[in-house]
């Protein structure tokens, strides 16, 4: 019995990092709720994904972290963790 509990401990530790990781599914559903309406057609001059897919991710997370004016809105409430799975799934 404690041989099965500290091996299923063992494996919990293993796969909690992996957890924390920044996950495309996670970025694909913010962005298709947040980003799209806009980088989706490129409405107001905004890059489309395919643009946005040539961006280093830090270059992502600082946009969304000081995002410009008209951006704004669509941004206020993400957590660092979301702007870091929206550049993940756009990268």
């Amino acid at each position: 019995m404690f041989r099965t509990s500290a091996v299923l401990l063992g494996l919990a530790l293993l796969a909690a990092p992996a957890l924390a990781e920044p996950g495309p599914a996670e970025g694909a559903a913010l962005y298709e709720a947040r980003c799209k309406m806009c980088h989706g057609t490129g409405m107001a001059n905004a890059p489309l994904i395919e643009k946005l897919a040539t961006l280093e991710n830090d270059k992502i997370v600082d946009s969304l972290t000081n995002p410009v004016p008209m951006m704004a809105g669509a941004v206020g409430g993400l957590s660092d963790a979301d702007k870091r799975n929206i550049a993940v799934f756009l990268t």
